[in-house]
């Protein structure tokens, strides 16, 4: 939908008025239009030319004899009779359309053909519409269930879920239904998107006073600079993300070519660009609500960095597995050797202070639980807690709940995160009603350290960090050059191409060019050489450059690359460069045109690209930090660092240079295909491009 002012979505996602239109009560979907009909919080009527009334509603043969706009309608008829709906509804001054139906765009030529009409109808009334081919918008809250999912037991809570998959609401729904698990808002089933879409969606969530924690299950972003902002806007509000992306492939790992299109896919660019925007990703439904939970149950005042974990537990198996598995998860749970004296003197037998294994001593001592407690939450070593046990439906007996009741009374009166969790699976009913104290309950230990990090991973991330529109820069000019056709593409000489890493802010390495009929003199600059093809993409696999060539041996290997052009039908045009000393090397590719808007990618160059078969991005432009972050994002390989003792990188040069890229190819996104720096060599005057590959549309 390409109008420039979007329809608003508060009518139609708080509606005080409903039209249920095309259910009669023997239809598929009676059930659920009864259970909706029953609803005090909003009025409800029905429309259906062969009915008077249903489920004692009344029923008006149209819209238009209802007499009076509507805020919501809920549409179960055909792809072919839904256009006439929303064309009235448009008539009608309602506040948006909701519809399940199916058989659009998805369909082939003639769905894409419906789709059309509905998108020309929408757009005449300013009309949002939620839909087609999903299963309608749920108001958990209130409640009020405008869908056609079988009706399913949610708790009210802070969660808002948007899908484009509508199936997994219900699927959703199905995992946070447990002892913990989280409670839900709204749950939006966005379909195929063509009027309404993810963004609209995001942006209105933002506001939602009922929003605290936004879910996205989604196939695809369509207007990604709206969809940033929206995302940039929730976190300045204090309202986490977390996503689900469908069709998501791992990033192609065929390193050692250099051409950017096959580093990056676009999949791989939704985890760049999520990253960038303070968007934590996750692979499947169970993981979402495990990240989502103890950021739904707990106030946000008690969020904390998750710095310092203290794990409490009744068995050393437990601690021993906790610990494993906080490693695995990227949770931080210190070593407090301060406590490990005072730990052995009030628990027999127990050494080590974190994680805590009380052993059973607890049942005959119950003061040695109570110590525990209240020496650790006041430690200022941790800033998160934890208590596992198993907390079954089996356990409610005296002395489980009165050790469960001191841990959560120390909860209720510190300003830090108190989760207590089962060791496996889901807690018992009983621990529902300690949720109401301002402590948040787990599920299992793996469930209860995912928790810990979506946590972390919001509390710890940069509100500065966005993803800004590229059109933020000034949109540069293409080099009037005529471009060389070569099986890459349309590639820039290596002359322009190397001006343009110069003009950008990029620094290049020295080079000088001979022409075919040129005599072949001594560079300005001292060898040994580096004589190559300049206008050869992927020269190495043509055997079009040698290394290494003293000032004797410069003619012969001019001559030697004039033959392989002439042998090959390349151009004759020789480059040479100066060897350059290398403490490193790292490659840049560019991509003007993705999924999600123009990026940089970034990896460490040499023998580091195919061992670790690694690469990092962001989204152009961007700022010096997030540079910096995506350098961090490497640290674990220790290469900048300085191996074998090589000079440490100049770091502060590199985040430089990646900004400079970012602007390079959010300027030059009009009309950049892709440039490949590669190698990057961080030689004696710092980080030089030695080469580049330019192709453009």
């Amino acid at each position: 939908m390409s109008h420039s002012t979007r329809p608003s979505l508060d009518r139609v996602c708080k509606p005080r008025s409903v039209a249920i239109v095309g259910v009669s009560e023997s239809s598929a979907f009676a059930r659920g239009a009864a259970v909706t009909a029953a609803s005090e919080d909003a009025d409800i009527v029905f429309v259906h030319p062969k009915h008077d009334s249903v489920f004692g509603r009344p029923c008006y043969p149209n819209l238009t004899a209802i007499g009076r706009p509507v805020d919501a309608i809920f549409s179960v008829v055909s792809a072919e009779r839904t256009i006439p709906i929303i064309e009235e509804a448009s008539r009608c001054g309602a506040g948006g359309v909701i519809t399940a139906a199916g058989g659009f765009a998805e369909m082939g030529a003639a769905g894409r053909a419906l789709q059309d009409r509905m998108i020309a109808a929408a757009v005449a009334g300013n009309l949002p519409v939620i839909g087609p081919n999903g299963v309608g918008f749920i108001d958990v809250a209130r409640p009020l269930n405008l869908s056609i999912l079988p009706s399913f037991p949610a708790r009210p809570g802070g969660v808002s879920m948007i899908s484009s998959s509508g199936a997994l609401l219900e699927a959703i729904g199905s995992s946070a239904w447990r002892a913990g698990g989280v409670g839900f808002n709204l749950m939006i089933s966005s379909g195929n998107e063509p009027v309404t879409d993810v963004a609209d969606y995001l942006e209105y969530l933002v506001d939602d006073p009922g929003t605290r924690i936004i879910g996205l299950a989604i196939e695809k972003v369509r207007r990604p600079q709206a969809f940033f902002a929206a995302a940039r806007r929730a976190r300045e509000a204090g309202k986490p993300i977390l996503a689900i992306k469908f069709g998501r492939r791992k990033r192609a790992q065929r390193m050692a070519q250099s051409h950017t299109g096959t580093l990056t896919g676009d999949g791989w660019v939704y985890e760049v660009a999520f990253r960038q925007a303070n968007i934590q990703l996750v692979s499947e439904i169970d993981e979402m609500v495990d990240r989502m939970q103890l950021l739904e149950q707990l106030p946000s005042d008690r969020w904390t960095e998750v710095r310092g974990l203290a794990v409490l537990t009744m068995t050393g198996g437990l601690a021993a597995i906790a610990s494993d598995i906080a490693d695995d998860e990227n949770i931080d749970m210190p070593d407090v050797p301060r406590l490990d004296n005072w730990i052995g003197s009030v628990v027999p037998g127990a050494t080590v202070a974190n994680p805590l294994d009380a052993t059973a001593f607890h049942v005959t001592r119950p003061e040695i639980w109570d110590n525990v407690v209240e020496e650790y939450s006041r430690a200022p070593e941790f800033d998160a807690y934890v208590f596992l046990n198993q907390f079954a439906d089996w356990d409610e007996t005296p002395r489980y709940r009165e050790r469960l009741e001191t841990y959560v009374a120390a909860g209720e009166s510190s300003d830090r995160p108190f989760v207590f969790s089962p060791l496996a699976g889901p807690a018992g009913s009983w621990t529902d009603e300690f949720r109401a104290r301002d402590v948040a309950v787990a599920n299992g230990l793996r469930g209860a350290l995912r928790g810990f990090q979506g946590m972390a991973a919001f509390m710890r991330s940069r509100p500065a960090s966005f993803v800004a529109d590229p059109s933020t820069v000034p949109a540069s000019v293409r080099p009037a050059v005529e471009p060389l056709v070569v099986p890459e593409g349309r590639m820039l000489p290596f002359a322009e191409t190397m001006s343009l890493l110069a003009d950008a802010g990029i620094p290049v390495a020295d080079y000088a060019l001979l022409d075919s009929g040129d005599d072949v003199v001594a560079p300005p600059f001292a060898g040994p050489y580096v004589v190559k093809l300049a206008d050869v993409a992927h020269r190495t696999e043509h055997g079009a450059v040698r290394v290494g060539v003293a000032d004797a041996e410069l003619a012969d290997a001019v001559a030697q690359m004039r033959g392989l052009a002439d042998a090959e039908g390349f151009s004759a045009v020789v480059a040479i460069q100066p060897m350059i000393e290398s403490d490193g090397e790292a490659f840049i590719g560019l991509r003007g045109k993705t999924e999600l808007g123009p990026l940089v990618a970034f990896g460490l160059g040499g023998i580091f690209v195919e061992v670790l078969a690694r690469v990092g991005g962001r989204l152009g432009p961007f700022e010096l930090d997030d540079a910096r972050e995506l350098l961090a994002e490497f640290d674990d390989v220790g290469v900048m660092n300085g191996l074998r003792g090589s000079r440490p990188w100049d770091r502060e040069q590199l985040a430089t240079v990646l900004v400079n890229a970012g602007l390079l190819v959010a300027g030059g996104r009009g009309w950049i295909e892709s440039v490949d720096i590669n190698p990057l060599i961080f030689g004696p005057d710092g980080f030089v491009a030695v080469d580049g590959l330019c192709l453009i549309r």
